[in-house]
């Protein structure tokens, strides 16, 4: 599995809800090649972290020709996106399904 942390940084909360749509919107086209799953995190009033669980790496090359047109709108409307990346493991407890 590899996951990839997207630290988006943005200049008031009009824009933060915006592109919280539009990361939404790629994250749902990037399902379709290899995104098992996006947990979206609020960490102020105008800035958010993206962690995306991807099947492989192979699989998020592909994914991220989408991202990388949306980075650019992330830009134009003045928000900051850096990103890290690595292969990774989920432990689950296994009563998780009672927690969500």
């Amino acid at each position: 599995m590899y996951l990839r942390v997207v630290t988006i940084k943005c200049p008031n909360q009009t824009a933060k809800k915006a592109l919280k749509l539009l990361s939404k919107q790629v994250a749902t086209e990037q399902m379709s090649v290899g995104l098992i799953k996006e947990t979206v995190v609020d960490i102020s009033e105008t800035n958010f972290l993206n962690v995306k669980y991807w099947i492989s790496k192979s699989h998020f090359e592909k994914g991220r020709k989408n991202w990388q047109k949306v980075s650019q709108e992330y830009n134009e409307m003045g928000a900051i996106v850096s990103g890290v990346g690595g292969e990774g493991e989920i432990n689950l407890s296994e009563d998780f399904k009672n927690y969500i």
